[in-house]
C-alpha cells in the first residue's frame, strides 16, 4: 500500500507575518518564503518599495498601475494614505 509523505521543511517557512487585524492586513503581505521577506502588494510579487522607487523617479501612480497591472489602484492610493498617516503620527510624537 502507498504512503502520502508530507514535504519535509523548506529553508524558508510560508507564514504571514502581518496580524490579520492591521491596517496594512488587506493591503500588504510580508512572507519570508516570498521575495525574502520584502513587504509586496496583497497576492502579488510586487513590492512596495516600488511604488516608492516609481514615485521618487518622478513616475505618476498611473505610471506605476501600468507597469504592475496586478496591484489595484485602490491597494496603492490605501498604502500611500497609511504612509502618510504613519509619518505624520510619527512627527507628531516628537
Amino acid at each position: 500500500m502507498a504512503t502520502l509523505s508530507t514535504p519535509g521543511p523548506t529553508s524558508r517557512e510560508e507564514r504571514e507575518l502581518i496580524a490579520p487585524d492591521s491596517p496594512l492586513a488587506p493591503y500588504v503581505s510580508v512572507n519570508p518564503g516570498r521575495l525574502s521577506g520584502a513587504p509586496c502588494f496583497k497576492d502579488t510579487r510586487v513590492p512596495v518599495q516600488t511604488l516608492f522607487d516609481y514615485l521618487g523617479a518622478g513616475d505618476s501612480l498611473d505610471e506605476f498601475l501600468d507597469g504592475f497591472p496586478n496591484v489595484k489602484r485602490e491597494d496603492a492610493v490605501a498604502v500611500l494614505k497609511l504612509a502618510r498617516m504613519a509619518l505624520l503620527q510619527g512627527l507628531s510624537n516628537l
